[in-house]
C-alpha cells in the first residue's frame, strides 16, 4: 500500500522475514482491539512480539490463542517472556511448559536464566530440547539482572546459547547497560570480545529496573544505532513507541542528522563493495 510522501527518499526496510534489523515489541496484556489496531498501525515494522513475563497464564486460553494468531497474520512471532518459563523451571515444570507452549500456539520460546541459578550446560541442554524435541524456535538469553551473580561472561552465554540451537541471543539490558556507563562504549568492548551484531538482540532498559527513566531507552537506542547501525536488533520496545523509533532508524525522527549519517555510511559501503 502507497505511503504518504512517498516522493521523499527514505532507506527501504528489509522485507519479512527478517534475520537483521528486528525490531521485538513487548506485550504486557494489549487487547485483541489495541493489538490489531497497533499491527495495522506498525505491523510491518515489528518482527517479534514478547508476551511479557507470566501474562500468559493470565489470560483466557482462547484469547491467548487469538492473540498469537492475530501475531502471526502480521508475521510477528510471539513469544512468552523468558521468566515465565523460569517460574516453570523452579517448580520442575518446564516439559509441561514446552508442550502448553506448543499446544497455545507459540512457535518460539525464550530461555534465559535471570532470576535462578541454573548452570550454562542446564541451561543449553534445555534450548537443545525445546528445539529437537518441541520443534520450537528458541531466543537463548545472556545475562543477569542486576545484583544476580555471572558464572560466565556474557559473550561466553550467548555463543554457548547459539551453539545448543538458539536462533538469537537476547541480550538482558541491566548487564550490557550498567548503570553509569555510557551505552555505546559498553556495545562496542562487546563487539571487541567478539559478539557478532547479527547473532544478539540487545534488550532495551524498562520500568522494571531501578533507576531507569523514560528518556533512558530512546538514548540508548541512538547509542546503539551509532555502534552497531541500523541493522541492529532491538527488543523491549513498548508499542506505542514503534513508530517513533523507526523514524529515528531510518533518519527521519527526532535525531534526523543522525539519519544523513547512517545514509552516507551506507552508501559508502556499497561503494567499496
Amino acid at each position: 500500500m502507497p505511503k504518504g510522501f512517498e516522493s521523499l527518499p527514505i532507506e527501504a526496510r528489509v522485507p519479512k522475514p527478517r534475520e537483521r534489523s528486528l525490531v521485538v515489541t513487548i506485550d504486557w496484556g494489549l487487547g485483541l482491539a489495541e493489538q490489531a489496531d497497533l499491527l495495522r498501525t506498525a505491523g510491518e515494522y515489528v518482527d517479534l512480539a514478547k508476551i511479557a513475563v507470566g501474562v500468559s497464564r493470565l489470560l483466557d486460553v482462547d484469547l491467548l490463542r487469538d492473540k498469537i494468531a492475530l501475531y502471526r497474520q502480521h508475521e510477528v512471532v510471539a513469544f512468552p517472556g523468558g521468566q515465565f518459563l523460569e517460574y516453570a523451571l523452579a517448580q520442575d515444570a518446564e516439559d509441561v511448559f514446552l508442550e502448553e507452549a506448543r499446544e497455545s500456539g507459540y512457535e518460539a520460546i525464550e530461555v534465559s536464566d535471570n532470576l535462578i541459578e541454573i548452570s550454562l550446560s542446564d541451561k543449553t541442554a534445555l534450548i537443545a530440547r525445546a528445539v529437537q524435541e518441541f520443534g520450537l524456535r528458541v531466543l537463548g538469553e545472556a545475562g543477569k539482572k542486576e545484583g544476580m551473580s555471572h558464572a560466565v561472561s556474557l559473550v561466553d552465554d550467548a555463543r554457548a546459547c547459539l551453539a545448543s540451537g538458539a536462533w538469537k541471543v537476547m541480550l538482558e539490558a541491566a548487564d550490557v547497560f550498567p548503570t553509569g556507563q555510557e551505552p555505546q562504549a559498553a556495545v562496542e568492548r562487546l563487539l571487541a570480545q567478539g559478539l557478532q551484531p547479527a547473532e544478539a538482540i540487545f534488550e532495551l532498559p524498562g520500568h522494571w529496573i531501578p533507576g531507569t527513566i523514560y528518556a533512558d531507552p530512546p538514548h540508548i537506542y541512538r547509542q546503539l544505532l551509532a555502534a552497531v547501525g541500523p541493522e541492529v536488533n532491538v527488543a523491549n520496545i513498548l508499542p506505542d513507541r514503534v513508530i517513533e523509533y523507526e523514524t529515528v532508524r531510518c533518519g527521519i525522527g527526532v535525531n534526523a542528522a543522525h539519519g544523513v549519517r547512517i545514509r552516507r555510511q551506507r552508501q559508502a559501503l556499497r561503494t567499496e563493495q
